[in-house]
């Protein structure tokens, strides 16, 4: 995201404020899904965070990049709903299909590893909380091990044990898929 619209966005310019959210909310949206495998939570989830992110935006210091600070606002947004719920709804794959076509996989790709994918879908849910964000942070958004740190809040050496350890237990939990 360009410095100047974070900048603007800064100053109380609402339509800068808005390009930010267009950017991200996407993202942010397959984030939150992928963690509380509900469509409707996700969404609130989302607007819940764009909103605290704009009321705050003025403390936006820059130490992190604006990617960093929202992904933090809706982590820290869906650990809410998480423990108000204390429950997780399967993911209906329409919901996730604009994610996954927006990541360039066509229909006769994604029908191809149907069977695959619902048992990666299971193996993910199955994770530990911890270890689920650290897998998708890392796999879905691509993000390096500093950068999860900074956005979860926790250590490097942390991410990269919750890592291993996700890796080991999807390699466990997917052995039967493994050729």
């Amino acid at each position: 995201m360009d410095g100047e619209v974070v900048q603007r966005a800064r100053r109380g310019d609402a339509e800068a404020f808005g390009l930010i959210v267009e950017e991200y909310r996407d993202r942010l949206f397959g984030l939150a899904l992928g963690m509380v495998r509900n469509r409707d939570a996700a969404e609130d989830i989302v607007q819940e965070a764009f909103i605290k992110a704009y009321k705050n935006i003025s403390g936006f210091r820059g130490e992190s990049s604006i990617y960093t600070w929202l992904y933090r606002i809706a982590v820290n947004t869906a650990h809410n709903h998480l423990r108000r719920t204390r429950r997780l709804s399967p993911v209906d794959f329409d919901d996730v299909a604009p994610i996954l076509e927006a990541r360039g996989l066509n229909p006769a790709q994604k029908a191809a590893n149907a069977e695959l994918g619902e048992a990666i879908e299971k193996a993910v849910h199955n994770l530990p909380p911890r270890q689920r964000e650290v897998f998708l942070l890392h796999y879905f958004e691509q993000m390096t091990h500093r950068e999860i740190a900074e956005t979860l809040g926790i250590t490097e050496g942390a991410v990269k044990a919750n890592f291993f350890h996700a890796v080991q237990k999807l390699k466990g939990a997917l052995k039967t898929y493994v050729t």
